[in-house]
């Protein structure tokens, strides 16, 4: 561990508990994964080495089909005593595709390799939290669920994982009071903006014509960029508006701009491509009328026809600072690390996203590592993979609650 409390610090249950954290076998699990390539719609292979991981603790396994291909969500329970709140960890077993992190290899300190970081060495620690509690014999009052979805990374996979997963939640075939999810840094991460991909299409009626028989004032180019300034005023307005304590402003920005296609012709057709974010207290179809509403004018001015579009939307989550399952992870953290961890919200968005509305059960984050996903070369600290997995355990006792 990175930090050794005094033993007058830590009951003889969570000695115990802590006691049984096997690094050396969480390292080895994370080395089995990451062995094996698991590019979202391709995690067939993990999904049976994960289920294996789970049998061998001794735990049964609702393998819960995905699709045809033996892409599996993957449920397991440590029963508790029935009289507590149900805590469920909760991770994904596909990567963003291989690249220059492939293939993997160790080092005395570190494992590298794709899904390293992201995420399924927080995959291992969770096996390594559920192994501690189950060989020290450590009784909970309430359930501790491990779940493994696929389908997060790649948009081709629309979150199938994730849905499937919300969709047995809100017909009991899984249940749970909070959920937990094992990724990102060692921060209690409670927060992420909402997000939406935006388009704006503008239609001119006339046709493309030869530009010298347009005055540029009608261009329909020209109003794209007064529309262009706009959104550039617009983003000025909420960096001074929209500040949330823990994620900053909302943003708005431009990531493609198309229009025309031959040099002296005026186009028919303009398009702009971008994300919008937005903080907890309104939602995507408000976001995406206030954007409507901005690009309309420009619209009128230069007679185009407007049409907005967004994709995959995510509403807003933030889960309470004082929430008890974060009061567990927080009161755990200290323990392993000696200091209180960060509390931190991001504009990027998530699976906590879907969770929180697709079934209602506060999420939040909680990982051993973040700093290297997506990275060409992606790793994580072996001592994180310990802690973390020494922290998940601590908070399941917190939270779910010690049998009598």
């Amino acid at each position: 561990m990175s930090t050794d409390p005094s033993p007058g610090d830590l009951s003889p249950s969570q000695t115990r508990l802590l006691d049984a954290v096997d690094g050396d076998w969480i390292d080895e699990q994370a080395w089995q994964l990451l062995q094996i390539p698991s590019v979202t719609m391709d995690e067939g292979e993990v999904c049976g080495l994960f289920e294996r991981q789970l049998r061998d603790l001794g735990l049964q396994v609702d393998v819960r089909a995905v699709d045809d291909d033996g892409r599996n969500n993957l449920y397991a329970r440590i029963q508790g005593q029935g009289h507590g709140p149900t805590l469920m960890l909760n991770g994904h077993l596909d990567t963003i595709p291989l690249g220059d992190a492939w293939p993997p290899r160790q080092t005395e300190t570190q494992l590298h390799g794709r899904g390293a970081t992201d995420m399924k060495g927080g995959m291992a620690s969770m096996l390594g939290a559920a192994k501690a509690i189950l060989d020290s014999d450590t009784g909970l009052q309430g359930d501790l669920i491990l779940t493994a979805v696929v389908g997060h990374e790649e948009t081709i996979a629309r979150k199938d994982g994730p849905m499937a997963l919300i969709e047995d939640i809100r017909k009991g075939r899984v249940g749970a009071d909070r959920i937990l999810i094992v990724e990102g840094r060692d921060a209690l991460w409670v927060m992420s903006m909402g997000s939406m991909v935006f388009t704006l299409h503008l239609d001119s009626a006339r046709g493309g014509m030869h530009t010298q028989y347009v005055p540029f004032t009608d261009n329909p180019l020209r109003h794209v960029g007064d529309l262009i300034g706009a959104i550039h005023e617009l983003q000025l307005r909420l960096d001074d508006t929209t500040q949330h304590p823990l994620a900053g402003a909302e943003r708005i920005d431009l990531g493609a701009v198309h229009g025309g296609d031959y040099f002296n012709r005026t186009p028919t057709r303009c398009t702009l491509t971008g994300t919008r974010r937005w903080c907890p207290g309104r939602d995507a179809h408000q976001v995406l009328a206030e954007l409507q509403a901005l690009a309309q004018s420009f619209a009128d001015a230069g007679d185009l026809r407007l049409t907005v579009e967004m994709e995959h939307e995510r509403e807003p989550f933030e889960t309470p600072e004082g929430d008890a399952a974060v009061r567990a992870v927080s009161a755990a953290h200290a323990r392993i690390c000696g200091d209180s961890p960060e509390v931190v919200g991001m504009r990027i968005v998530g699976d906590a996203n879907l969770y929180v509305h697709g079934c209602g059960v506060p999420t939040f984050y909680y990982g051993p590592s973040n700093e290297t996903a997506h990275a060409d070369q992606e790793w994580v600290d072996r001592r994180r993979l310990r802690d973390a997995a020494a922290v998940y355990a601590l908070t399941a006792l917190d939270y779910c609650g010690q049998r009598e």
